[in-house]
């Protein structure tokens, strides 16, 4: 049944893999991530389908992969709802009709596809294809647990471009695009399995690392600075170089207090401390003295220690108590503003 599953697959322009027992299945779906998992539910061995599939399920890897069940056992109430309980997608019964699973296959896949353009609007930069900033929310939360599971150094660094505005006057904002996505790529080129990147906002790009050392993320933010003031702009005519502010933090079991704001601020706060020094400069945040440290404005912060109160100001209308005389109208009545 394996070999007509994946001859079937096959000749349609699939690719499949085959697994011999759960155990390799498993390893399979967490390495390769496949786009279906077709799974018989009765198994050689202790474990039935449904087994594997609970497990697929309550992995964050594999859970997003449908899971279709293909059963020669007769159709019932119970096991239909057995299979949806367990996190199926679908059940396919034999005998097998060809049409029936590549028909089921394709709309999986195009639901799939689905899935996944709306999870990069939710996640993903469109400008430069970095993780946004509710990503890299995400990333640190990570590399915070990652941190106290297991001892391990995590960090962050924070980059933007110095005097962007003044660029943007003087050369025109397809310069100033220029730079961020050129900013934006060498971030790119260092991401990796423990480092991942983002754009917090405008000009401003971020680092997440994991399993490092204070050296390792110094050493970052070092050569991203230099590599991105060795870069002419419009080489062919006038060439011209910009610099980078580059502010770090690192963290290595830290209290559950320490969350990602925690982390966003003090990265923040290095920056600034980069800036005050000149332009072109990086800071890491450990070696500022603790009691002395700069001050950010609101508006240059990317963290926020409590939520603004709610104001009344989106309302627009007249107080109840104010009385509206007019010759030439009847009064007004309450509005309420977008």
């Amino acid at each position: 049944m394996v070999g007509l599953l994946a001859t079937i697959t096959r000749n349609h322009g699939f690719r499949s893999t085959l697994a011999s027992d759960c155990e390799s299945a498993l390893a399979i779906c967490e390495k390769y991530r496949p786009n279906v998992v077709l799974l018989d539910i009765k198994l050689s061995g202790s474990r039935s389908g449904f087994d594997v599939c609970r497990e697929l399920k309550a992995n964050l890897g594999t859970a997003d992969i449908p899971v279709f069940f293909v059963t020669g056992l007769d159709r019932s109430d119970q096991l239909l709802s057995e299979a949806f309980e367990v996190g199926a997608h679908d059940i396919i019964f034999k005998p097998i009709s060809s049409v029936d699973l590549l028909g089921r296959l394709r709309v999986a896949l195009r639901e799939q596809q689905t899935r996944e353009a709306y999870r990069k609007l939710a996640l993903q930069d469109p400008f430069t294809g970095l993780s946004n900033r509710r990503q890299l929310i995400i990333h640190i939360t990570e590399a915070l647990m990652a941190s106290r599971r297991d001892g391990s150094v995590g960090g962050m660094i924070i980059a933007d471009i110095d005097h962007l505005m003044v660029v943007n006057d003087r050369h025109g904002y397809d310069l100033g695009d220029e730079l961020i996505l050129t900013l934006s790529r060498l971030m790119r080129r260092l991401t990796g399995q423990n480092c991942l990147a983002g754009r917090l906002g405008g000009d401003e790009m971020a680092l997440v690392m994991m399993h490092t050392t204070q050296d390792a993320i110094k050493q970052t933010a070092d050569r991203l600075r230099r590599t991105f003031a060795a870069i002419a702009f419009d080489a062919t005519t006038q060439p011209k170089h910009f610099t980078l502010g580059v502010g770090c933090t690192a963290f290595g079991g830290e209290a559950a207090t320490m969350d990602a704001d925690v982390v966003l601020r003090q990265a923040d706060t290095s920056l600034y401390a980069a800036k005050l020094l000149g332009r072109g400069r990086s800071n890491v945040f450990w070696e500022l003295d603790a009691e002395n440290l700069p001050v950010l404005e609101a508006s240059k912060r990317h963290s926020r220690t409590k939520r603004r109160e709610k104001t009344n100001r989106s309302f627009v209308g007249v107080q109840k108590d104010v009385a509206v005389e007019s010759d030439a109208s009847p009064p007004a009545s309450p509005t309420a503003g977008a």
